[in-house]
């Protein structure tokens, strides 16, 4: 019998090692990547405030299950002296729909940025949540030419934080679990 209930103290004992793994894994997240593109730099011989901005022609749909993941969005362009990237709601796309081209009839004052905008220098962090987003980009201004702009977006997913305790816990329980299931501690005298 006690052979038995020492094989059996295996289950949980693996599955709470399972748990405590996917923590682990996820501090290095579960993937990483980068996406290069290239997007018009527009010119902006006014001032900021007068300048058309572009957007995306589509939403970037983040479904509701990335509440249980942390995925960070790092974008960099090579012509960040002369142009602007950012994020915004995909809201902006029935008041500020894009055209043919991809441009809009809004400047950057008709905008609320989740993240970069013409006020940003240097690499845009962003961590994805639900619901949708489109990207908004513009000239800084005296940007007289319109050029090419490369965009680089590196990626990386993770567990989110709240996930990550919860599975620890679970880890931690389920071995504890398992250790007392093979090895039965009572009054600090040992059973055989």
């Amino acid at each position: 019998m006690t052979m038995m209930v020492r094989i059996m103290s295996l289950l949980p004992f693996a599955t709470g090692s399972l748990c405590l793994l996917l923590v682990l894994v996820s501090f290095f997240g579960f993937a990483s990547g980068t996406i290069d593109d290239e997007i018009p730099a527009l010119p902006c011989v006014g001032a900021q405030d007068e300048c058309v901005t572009g957007m995306s022609e589509s939403d970037l749909d983040v479904p509701s299950a990335f509440f249980l993941l942390d995925v960070q969005l790092d974008i960099s362009m090579e012509l960040e002296d002369e142009a602007w990237i950012g994020i915004v709601d995909a809201k902006y796309a029935d008041s500020c729909p894009p055209g043919d081209t991809g441009l809009t009839n809004c400047t950057a004052s008709d905008y609320v940025f989740l993240a970069g905008g013409p006020d940003h220098d240097g690499s845009i962090e962003h961590d994805l949540q639900p619901g949708s987003v489109r990207f908004v980009t513009g000239g800084d201004e005296g940007a007289i030419e319109l050029q090419d702009n490369a965009i680089s977006t590196d990626w990386s997913v993770h567990l989110a934080t709240w996930v990550e305790a919860i599975l620890v816990l679970a880890g931690i329980g389920l071995c504890a679990s398992g250790m007392h299931m093979a090895f039965p501690m009572v009054a600090g005298v040992r059973k055989d």
